[in-house]
């Protein structure tokens, strides 16, 4: 069978409704003023008179609330004081009317990021960073962009670099940030936040101190419980080799790209700032489990920055929170749907197709424009505009291969929860030649010798392959699969990545990223801490470690990514199995021998949650 994989990837096209009215004119900086920088940006929910005399708002549209009124904006940057005296840079963009800055008090949308607040994607953060919150100030916004503490002009020092913010002694300020950016004269003390990835993360860090300023997060690709995403499936790598979230940077380099705030000509404050950067730790160290203490931070990290353990406090708070996640993402997609599930807080969620934080592509490719979206909520939660957002269905998502939709763009649906209420959990039975609904039989296994050399590129031409039989129809799996796998093996333990794809009538194998990991050691289950919408809770301590005894069968119960795709009548199926990654796991001699077992007592199975077909 050919396998000519058609894996998504990031188109580089500009997003076609988001346009830029006018290039950047850099204006002369005159003695004893700020440098600014003046130009226009927009999002094109549309501003004409015809589009004004028609009101409509719904997911992806959005029509008659909201003017692009604002022709464009003036940057100025500065330090602002934390509670301890540790000054940050931030730069504010404040909107412009014929030239002149608008002095009436307006919202403001504001990024805490560990990326430069000043540049990215070969312009401003502010406009290319995901979220790109600058195309939303023309409808009546202030943005602003600071810098971690420790981090490019910030002073202080930062501990794991993209998630020092979780460090107790730079915990409180977002809050110090936002009650800041509330106080000033062209405020209206309504504030929001925007963002994604490590940005997302910021917001959902920001929650945890709750500043009675902040209204409404739009936080994307963020996490809920963070070790899951750091060392997915508890196949935590050896010591000295960092996490995939934490592999830390070169400080160096982030420092000579650091720009000095306005009035720093001579880069005095800039160079001081720097200074403070040489005690910064970039990443945790080793920390195998879920409960370990961080071998750089002397703290039990992964339960310290992971947002769930602070629950009631971002309820208590009220801040309105739409959380977006892309199918295509791996680890950081992982988290929204239980921040979206475990919060009583107002509360949307949308999942989108591509890569991570790749809604450009999501608008190219879909028609489905994530900054409307924004603009919707945040006119809702900051300016009062009753535009519906929170009476409709709270979920939106998209679906591969799905032509029809509820919305107005194709594969694009709404729902009432996520999982969505009408899945259907099927169970296909691994046997030795495929994957089927049927019965599994009398008990049979496979063998075979581990191969450490397993990476992306030799994946699935390594793996054992579950197939199932050519679908009569449609087949829509919308969730969170989970797969039972009874293994046996010659040593102590063993770790098993398990994937999904599509297979064509001509062999041609489609890869959205769904994706399965777990350490069998690490194998125990019990009762989540949060609602884990019904997957398999791993404790992921030490205490809960369970070494194999060789031989000896044992169950392995793991989820994988979410999914939403339709495999398409004459399509398969197909579930690919390896038991180690080039980076994660740890090499034994002799090379393990791992068996398979299936039917009878060890029921291996994959659980895929089917959606019934719409009626037509």
């Amino acid at each position: 069978m050919t396998d000519n994989r058609k894996k998504k990837v990031m188109l580089k096209m500009q997003v076609a409704s988001i346009t830029l009215v006018a290039a950047f004119i850099l204006s002369a900086c005159q003695p004893g003023s700020d440098t600014s920088v003046t130009g226009s940006v927009a999002v094109n929910s549309e501003s004409s008179a015809t589009a004004q005399s028609t009101m409509q708002s719904f997911p992806g549209h959005y029509q008659g609330y909201s003017k692009a009124e604002y022709d464009g904006y003036e940057l100025s940057s500065r330090y602002i004081p934390m509670r301890d005296g540790t000054q940050i840079a931030i730069d504010v963009f404040r909107p412009t009317d014929n030239g002149e800055v608008v002095t009436e008090p307006l919202p403001v949308l504001w990024m805490h990021t560990p990326y430069h607040r000043r540049n990215y994607g070969g312009g401003l953060t502010a406009e290319n960073y995901p979220g790109k919150a600058l195309r939303l100030l023309p409808h009546g916004y202030v943005v602003a962009v600071a810098d971690f503490r420790g981090l490019f002009a910030s002073f202080g020092t930062n501990e794991g670099y993209n998630r020092g913010e979780w460090q107790e002694h730079a915990r409180w300020d977002s809050y110090d940030i936002t009650e800041w950016l509330a106080a000033q004269p062209w405020s209206t003390g309504n504030i929001g936040m925007w963002g994604c990835s490590a940005t997302g993360g910021s917001q959902m860090q920001a929650l945890t101190v709750a500043p009675p300023s902040l209204k409404a997060v739009f936080p994307m690709s963020c996490e809920w419980d963070i070790y899951p995403f750091a060392s997915f499936g508890g196949m935590a790598p050896p010591q000295g080799v960092p996490t995939r979230l934490m592999r830390g940077g070169d400080r160096e380099a982030r420092d000579r790209m650091s720009v000095p705030v306005d009035g720093d000509t001579e880069r005095v404050l800039l160079d001081a700032a720097i200074d403070e950067h040489t005690d910064n730790i970039e990443t945790a160290g080793y920390t195998p489990f879920r409960d370990s203490v961080a071998e750089n931070f002397g703290n039990q990290w992964w339960l310290q920055s992971s947002p769930h353990r602070y629950k009631d406090t971002i309820e208590a708070s009220g801040i309105a929170i739409y959380s977006a996640a892309n199918l295509d993402e791996e680890g950081p997609g992982y988290g929204p749907a239980f921040t979206f599930n475990n919060l009583t807080n107002p509360r949307k969620f949308v999942i989108g197709p591509a890569t991570h934080c790749d809604w450009t592509t999501v608008m190219s490719e879909t028609g489905f424009d994530i900054l409307i979206e924004e603009l919707r909520f945040f006119d809702h939660w900051l300016k009062g505009i009753d535009n519906g957002v929170m009476d409709e269905a709270p979920v939106t998502y998209y679906t591969y291969n799905l032509d029809r939709s509820d919305i107005g763009l194709p594969g694009w649906q709404t729902a009432e929860s996520w999982p969505l209420p009408d899945q259907q959990l099927t169970a296909f039975n691994l046997i030795p030649d495929g994957l089927t609904t049927e019965s599994a039989g009398e008990g049979s296994e496979i063998s075979t010798q581990v191969d450490y050399e397993i990476n992306n590129d030799n994946f699935w031409e390594k793996g054992i392959q579950f197939t199932t039989d050519l679908l009569s129809h449609d087949m829509q799996i919308t969730g969170h699969p989970v797969l039972h796998l009874w293994l046996s093996s010659t040593a102590k333990d063993a770790d098993v990545v398990a994937r999904i794809d599509d297979i064509a009538p001509d062999g041609t194998a489609t890869y959205y990223t769904v994706e399965g990991r777990l350490r069998a050691s690490l194998r125990a289950t019990e009762p989540a801490p949060y609602d884990n919408l019904g997957l398999p809770y791993h404790p992921f301590t030490e205490d809960s470690q369970e070494m194999l005894q060789p031989g000896e069968p044992v169950e392995l119960a793991f989820d994988f990514y979410m999914m939403s795709n339709v495999f398409k009548a004459g399509h398969r199926i197909r579930l690919t199995l390896n038991f180690a990654d080039e980076r994660t796991t740890p090499r034994v001699s002799p090379t393990p021998e791992n068996t398979l077992h299936f039917g009878a007592e060890t029921p291996s199975r994959l659980i895929l949650p089917v959606i019934p077909a719409a009626p037509m």
